[in-house]
């Protein structure tokens, strides 16, 4: 029961992955060197999140099964706070200095072009990327992994039409803002959803 929506929320994902992938290379080797550069990148944020996602899961685990809700609230704001300070870092960095980060994996000058434009557009949810990921741990304490499977399946699933759309009025460009928006309304639905769960939890 706990294991299973993860699982499926796993591979969903690596298939969405798969047809981004797709849709990208079809703007050359320029963009799927940028797509696969620049994730590694991006990582830096995700996984730093991810190290706080797996403490805040056990952290909040415990502390519910303790029946100590008080915890559970500061635990995850404590986490909120850092990672949303880290991801606003990085958005900073991205946004506003691409060209140095670029430089240092490309050299040839459309694919530092290219890279520059996927850091400013994706740079923009790197602190809600970071709150939805220690979210996704922090629901998983409470026992939720269904309800989070069901939300990131489907708003990452909306990925793909949403980049063809995108895609279609604004090239390459499109595909990362597709990427960008379905991550800041995933951090602000995921938030909004740990609340509501702690509000009915303490009624």
């Amino acid at each position: 029961k706990i294991g299973i929506p993860t699982a499926l929320q796993g591979m969903a994902y690596c298939v969405i992955s798969m047809v981004i992938t797709r849709m990208v290379s079809a703007f050359g080797a320029e963009a799927i060197a940028t797509q696969r550069v620049g994730g590694q990148i991006e990582s830096v944020s995700w996984n730093t999140a991810d190290g706080f996602a797996t403490a805040l899961n056990a952290f909040i685990a415990q502390n519910y099964g303790a029946g100590e809700m008080g915890r559970v609230k500061k635990g995850y704001r404590a986490s909120q706070w850092t990672v949303g300070i880290w991801g606003l870092f990085i958005t900073v960095m991205f946004v506003c200095v691409p060209r140095p980060i670029a430089n240092i994996f490309f050299h040839e000058p459309k694919a530092i072009v290219t890279a520059i434009d996927y850091l400013i557009i994706v740079g923009f949810s790197e602190a809600f990327l970071c709150i939805e990921t220690t979210t996704v741990g922090a629901l998983s304490g409470l026992g939720k992994t269904n309800l989070c499977s069901v939300i990131s399946i489907v708003l990452t699933s909306a990925r793909i039409p949403l980049a063809i759309v995108l895609s279609g009025i604004m090239g390459l460009d499109g595909i990362w803002w597709a990427l960008t928006s379905t991550s800041i309304v995933k951090g602000i639905i995921f938030t909004c959803t740990f609340f509501w769960i702690m509000r009915e939890k303490s009624v």
